[in-house]
């Protein structure tokens, strides 16, 4: 129908090609099409010139509208992903919303009015496809090409001491194979830790959970009542560790930590409302010297 309507414009099939960047062929098997497709002939097709039939000019006045739309909606497209206005979908776990995102999103939602921020909070990686979710703050081990490295988190073993003097001792990670695991695990796969020391190596433990669940927070406090060992990023454990409530289990031990990375689906014409946002995030874990602790204000 666009191709149409430019036939009809300019007054011949040879100029509405050069104008569309196509062959005059192809244009010719354009309307060719259409008229088959409608079973109405469209042009009076001479030597000299073009002219519409009736059913053409009837036609070619819808088709005018339908370009016309086309073009306002091509246009209102471009605005939407170069001005600041509509709606903004972040997918993030719900420990690092609050500690995390929403520091770091402070500025952005103060300065961005006309943007309707929607959190999917959940503690499992969403489909960024199936929900409509512009990028996803994320942690873990997972991370793919594409997604944006923003800092590393530690990881520790640790247990209420009370747990620990009631067990036999650990010296080695095959000794947990022993004791009483508490797994965060939200997908509900089989869980392996992977240790690794200077003088040992690499070693790789199944571990089978006394109990899991898909929220950390509520294993820490499962760890911290004694009901067994627990895996916790580092800063999250590092009040109970200094009021003793947790002790660190295998020390001279490494667990390997997270990633902390964003993934975003718009990777490529990036709307400006996605890419302001992942600055501000970047910009955050850039400047915090200790990240998940609320950077001041900025003036």
């Amino acid at each position: 129908m666009a191709t149409f309507a430019r036939v009809v414009e300019l007054g011949a099939f040879s100029r509405a090609a050069k104008a569309l960047g196509l062959t005059t062929s192809s244009v010719s098997q354009h309307v060719r099409a259409l008229e088959l497709s409608l079973q109405a002939t469209l042009l009076n097709r001479s030597t000299r010139k073009l002219s519409l039939t009736e059913a053409g000019t009837l036609f070619y006045k819808h088709c005018s509208h339908i370009v016309m739309a086309a073009s306002e909606a091509e246009q209102s497209i471009a605005v939407l992903n170069n001005e600041m206005v509509g709606e903004l979908r972040i997918a993030v776990s719900s420990f690092m919303s609050t500690q995390y995102l929403i520091p770091a999103l402070r500025d952005f939602i103060r300065h961005n009015p006309r943007i309707k921020l929607r959190f999917e909070v959940a503690d499992h990686n969403i489909d960024l496809i199936d929900q409509r979710i512009d990028l996803a703050l994320r942690a873990g081990r997972n991370r793919q090409p594409g997604d944006i490295f923003l800092t590393h988190f530690s990881d520790v073993l640790c247990a209420a001491p009370s747990y620990l003097e009631s067990r036999p001792p650990i010296h080695s990670p095959v000794d947990l194979l022993h004791h009483d695991f508490l797994l965060f695990n939200p997908h509900g796969e089989p869980s392996f830790l992977e240790f690794s020391n200077e003088a040992s190596g690499t070693v790789r433990v199944r571990l089978q959970a006394r109990i899991s669940a898909n929220h950390a927070r509520s294993l820490r406090f499962l760890a911290v009542d004694g009901h067994g060992i627990v895996r916790l990023l580092e800063n999250k454990a590092d009040d109970d560790l200094k009021a003793g409530r947790l002790m660190r289990v295998l020390p001279e031990w490494s667990l390997g930590g997270f990633d902390v990375y964003v993934t975003v689906r718009h990777r490529d014409n990036m709307p400006a409302k996605v890419r302001q946002c992942l600055e501000h995030i970047q910009h955050y874990f850039d400047r915090s010297p200790r990240p998940g602790v609320a950077a001041p204000a900025s003036s």
